[in-house]
This record gives structure tokens, C-alpha cells and sequence, in this order.
């Protein structure tokens, strides 16, 4: 499990297993969001058994899958909501991670942070979101 914060609120990460929802709740972790949709590739665990290990682990679980098709301003909205919901720090995932950064991205954006510390962010996370910010 490779979590990578983006600010002091949010970190992001792949797919992350069933299994794996005790350590992240132990990491301090209140808010899981998933912007993976479900079935998106074999084997993939389904967004209720995440939530279900979730709720057991005291944390709140969002489900708001994501393709490139439904990336844009209003999925960053409830992004952004589903963050300013949250009592706590929240992990945002998808498949590799890169959804949820753009997502990030996106509602930070919308919120006026720079482009330049956006850049900043996400590459010391290690995702280039240069075509997004470039073009926004």
C-alpha cells in the first residue's frame, strides 16, 4: 500500500484491498473516497466490500468512480464536498492513483490555488498532471 500525500488533508493511492482498510483507519485516515468504478478490470474487489471493512474501521467510505468521460468540473465538486465532509485526513483511490490526483487537482483549482503549487504537489507525489493544468 502506497499512500501519497497530495496536502496536511489528502493522500492518494491505488487499488487498495479489503484487507488493507484496518491500517489506513490506523494511520489516521477518517474518509475513504473511490473513484474507481466498479468491474473496471478482474479481480478488482467491489466498492461494498471496501466500505463494508470501512464502517467496521469507525471511517466514512465515498463512492464517486470516476472514467475520463465524467472527469471534470462537476465530479471535482463532489470531490471537493465529499473532502470538506470528512472530519479527518482523507484517501482518495483509484486504480493507480492518478484519477483521484486529477480530481484533487481539479477542485483546487476551482478554489484558486495556484497552478504552479498544484504542479508542485502532485509531482512530489509523483503523478504529472502538467496536460490537465496546462489546459485548464
Amino acid at each position: 500500500m502506497d499512500l501519497k500525500p497530495l496536502d496536511d488533508r489528502v493522500s492518494v493511492s491505488g487499488q487498495v484491498a479489503p484487507g488493507e482498510i484496518g491500517e489506513i483507519a490506523r494511520r489516521g485516515f477518517t474518509t475513504l473516497i473511490c473513484n474507481r468504478p466498479d468491474g473496471e478490470a478482474p479481480g478488482q474487489p467491489r466498492f461494498e466490500e471496501i466500505a463494508e471493512q470501512a464502517r467496521e474501521a469507525g471511517m466514512e467510505a465515498v463512492f464517486l468512480p470516476v472514467t475520463g468521460a465524467t472527469l471534470g468540473p462537476a465530479a471535482a465538486r463532489q470531490f471537493a464536498d465529499a473532502i470538506g465532509r470528512s472530519d479527518g485526513p482523507v484517501l482518495a483511490y483509484c486504480r493507480t492513483g492518478t484519477r483521484s490526483t486529477a480530481l484533487w487537482t481539479l477542485s483546487r483549482l476551482m478554489e484558486g490555488d495556484p497552478k504552479d503549487r498544484l504542479r508542485e504537489s502532485t509531482a512530489r507525489a509523483g503523478y504529472d498532471m502538467s496536460g490537465l493544468l496546462d489546459n485548464a
